[in-house]
């Protein structure tokens, strides 16, 4: 099961798994306080949480990733992915009073794309992680089978073929899982949901 979980203006999503659930993005640094009241209002603690996943490393994804870990959730890092987790560092480090913290890769949990579908299955979820260029090099999208896809800012399928071939490349890669449901990060309203084919979208 799939929760739409925003606190501010990224819109990050919960895996509910039969063993524990996988969080899917964070917000910007210094909105800890508004998670933990989201998780609430969800029923959730931050316990229940098994893992969390970041689709890209841009500042408005991983604002909380460090704050997340140390409260015990473990942070899965796509082997593509760490040369790029320290990419906002300097810019969210500027305002003090959020109180960012650099994530410690050495406290994450480093793997492949091959590898996430048994690590998603320790928390009952049927799915893997895929590596999804385009809007940025190291994107990467979460499939749950024959269901959905949460794929960050990967830009909407609506809008596909205005972009380059690698944001094309990675829509066709999606839609060889034969999943149902898009769920993006700041899409408009109307573009999240059924997903049709590049070809019916120009």
């Amino acid at each position: 099961m799939i929760n739409e979980l925003k606190y501010r203006n990224t819109r990050t999503y919960i895996i509910k798994g039969k063993k524990g659930s996988i969080l899917i993005d964070t917000d910007w640094a210094g909105t800890l306080q508004n998670f933990f009241k989201g998780i609430k209002e969800m029923g959730l603690q931050v316990s229940d949480i098994k893992y969390l996943l970041i689709t890209h490393y841009h500042p408005d994804h991983m604002g909380i990733a460090q704050d997340l870990v140390d409260l015990g959730i473990e942070l899965l890092v796509i082997d593509k992915q760490i040369d790029y987790i320290h990419f906002s560092d300097e810019y969210l480090s500027k305002n003090k009073n959020d109180n960012f913290k650099p994530i410690n890769e050495d406290l994450a949990k480093i793997i492949t794309c091959k590898e996430s579908r048994e690590i998603l299955k320790t928390v009952g979820i049927d799915g893997e992680i895929i590596y999804t260029p385009g809007h940025s090099d190291k994107s990467i999208s979460v499939v749950i089978d024959k269901e959905a896809v949460i794929v960050g800012d990967l830009y909407p399928i609506q809008t596909a073929v205005a972009y380059d071939d690698m944001v094309i490349k990675s829509w066709n890669k999606i839609l060889s899982y034969n999943v149902k449901l898009a769920y993006y990060a700041h899409a408009k309203e109307d573009f999240i949901g059924e997903i049709k084919s590049l070809n019916n979208t120009k």
